[in-house]
């Protein structure tokens, strides 16, 4: 079986790669396992798409694959025409900053 990759798929994957981030296009192409977890979530999307509701955190050590997993349900998601939203809720990031208002002379 053979898989037509679209080039604009293949050099995202490949670019984010050679930086050592995760691709925002074409993670279905290098993913690996998870399937359950994957299952699980797209069910939720499909809920979701229907009117329903859920909601979920995805915990792991550094390094585990959450960004990566994230991005490819994120990808899912916008495939059903649904809105995505994540918050990196990271101990070490600061969920509100004071705001800088700098005002131009007229």
């Amino acid at each position: 079986m053979s898989i037509v990759i679209r080039p604009q798929d293949r050099d995202a994957v490949l670019q984010a790669l050679r930086a050592g981030v995760v691709p925002r296009l074409g993670q279905h192409l290098i993913q690996v396992a998870r399937t359950r977890e994957i299952e699980s979530l797209v069910a939720d999307i499909e809920r979701i798409a229907d009117g329903g509701s859920s909601f979920r955190l995805v915990i792991g050590d550094y390094g585990a694959g959450k960004t990566f997993f994230l991005y490819l349900v994120r990808a899912i998601a916008l495939e059903k025409k649904l809105v995505v939203a994540n918050a990196d809720l990271t101990p070490d990031r600061r969920r509100q900053a004071a705001m800088r208002v700098r005002c131009m002379p007229s």
